[in-house]
């Protein structure tokens, strides 16, 4: 469908197309079979919680300056965006468990060949902490699934920040029909008073929808578990260790180890730092060439302050990651800063950027790309069941490899939000 591979080629694409088809049988069973486990476990708690149905209807007004993601010569364009979505909310006594589902319908005034009624689908399960089950054990349960028409979309509606789900590689190569999916559950138990334990694994799949050369299906298979001894109030820590598996369409595969040790100190109820430094090792694969193996330093450090209604936090990680579009397993850096605060009664605005540096560990380095987002709006409720909102974007991409493209896109909207709460029970 992308172009012909060698025949030695062919048979290892077979081999790792049977096998990671049976491993993505056996995960997806493994986490349907976790997740009926720990709602069960969950159910003495249901009896205490309340059901939410919470129907909405965003309609936006929005200019994009680029509708096509295309390097030089962009085409901008008004369009009316309508997203109808549900969410079923599960409150319990410690968290909140939510379901929800979105429809996305675009309608240009000038480009009308871009419109779509279904432009993006989502679901998506997560929540708002970790689940209690008992006294020492707690559950985290995450599955998303997202179909769009173009990789910014699909970039916009991934998850993000959950350490199951691999990062969104910076890749906006024009007009690409996607669809991504995957689930996750992360366990915690305390061990000891003062210590910590929690495993996880998950599952991500992205394939592309379009007969489009250049872009290849993937499949990541992830784990993850740490442990860690609280010293002091303030103070935790301990070593983690994780892996994936990454498969690629075109017959690369990459297997990836990190290990290294935590650390979380508490410096007042406001502000806080959590870090993980260590190292990964890669080792990748393709038909014909000889097994390749790459060091690279692994880490994180993220600092959240939160007071009263004002939230904000910085956050960076180094890592070698598979499942980018283009069918390399990559180094990535990211820097992201989020900020909201509730600056009046019924007002809040948001501030959100990122910067992101992905190069491929194949020795041609043959993607180089570096991408910086960012996002600024402004909320307000004047009644309970409807949210005005304005909001503005800005995306930026740099090339330095053999594949890929330089991207600039803008976009602007102004809209409101109908969305109302019904208790089931």
């Amino acid at each position: 469908r992308r172009g012909k591979l060698p025949p030695e080629a062919r048979r290892h694409d077979r081999g790792a197309v049977n096998m990671t088809d049976r491993g993505t049988y056996i995960v997806r069973k493994a986490l349907a079979a976790l997740l009926t486990v720990c709602f069960l476990l969950a159910g003495s708690l249901a009896m205490a919680a309340k059901l939410d149905f919470i129907p909405s209807l965003t309609l936006d007004q929005t200019y994009d300056s680029n509708v096509f993601n295309t390097d030089g010569n962009e085409k901008g364009d008004f369009f009316l965006r309508a997203t109808p979505g549900i969410t079923f909310s599960l409150r319990m006594p410690e968290t909140t468990l939510n379901l929800r589902s979105s429809l996305i319908s675009d309608t240009y005034y000038k480009y009308t060949d871009r419109s779509s009624s279904s432009s993006a689908i989502s679901l998506a399960l997560d929540s708002s902490t970790p689940i209690p089950v008992t006294q020492r054990l707690s559950i985290a349960p995450s599955a998303h699934f997202v179909q769009a028409q173009d990789s910014y979309r699909r970039t916009q509606l991934l998850p993000t920040g959950d350490p199951l789900v691999p990062t969104a590689i910076a890749t906006e190569l024009g007009i690409r029909k996607s669809r991504d999916y995957g689930g996750g559950l992360r366990m915690n138990y305390l061990l000891t008073q003062n210590t910590d334990f929690s495993i996880g694994g998950g599952f991500s799949k992205r394939q592309f929808l379009d007969n489009t050369s250049g872009e290849f299906d993937s499949r990541v298979f992830t784990g993850d578990t740490f442990l860690s001894y609280r010293f002091t109030e303030r103070f935790s820590s301990g070593f983690f260790v994780n892996t994936s598996y990454n498969t690629f369409e075109n017959g690369r595969d990459s297997r990836i180890y990190a290990s290294g040790l935590t650390a979380s100190y508490r410096f007042s109820p406001t502000y806080s730092v959590d870090a993980r430094a260590g190292a990964s090792r890669a080792l990748e694969s393709e038909p014909g060439t000889l097994e390749r193996v790459t060091w690279s330093p692994y880490g994180s450090l993220t600092f959240a302050y939160t007071l009263l209604d004002f939230r904000a936090a910085l956050a960076g990680t180094i890592n070698q990651s598979g499942g980018g579009s283009l069918g390399f397993t990559t180094q990535t850096e990211s820097v992201n800063l989020t900020i909201s605060d509730q600056f009046a009664t019924r007002w809040w605005w948001d501030l959100s950027g990122s910067y992101q540096k992905s190069k491929s560990l194949d020795p041609a380095g043959s993607q180089d790309l570096e991408s910086a987002t960012g996002t600024a709006g402004i909320r307000y409720q004047p009644w309970e069941w409807v949210t005005l909102h304005l909001s503005g974007s800005a995306l930026q991409q740099w090339s330095h490899g053999t594949v890929g493209t330089d991207l600039k896109r803008y976009s602007a909207l102004l809209g409101f939000t109908l969305s109302y709460p019904y208790n089931l029970y």
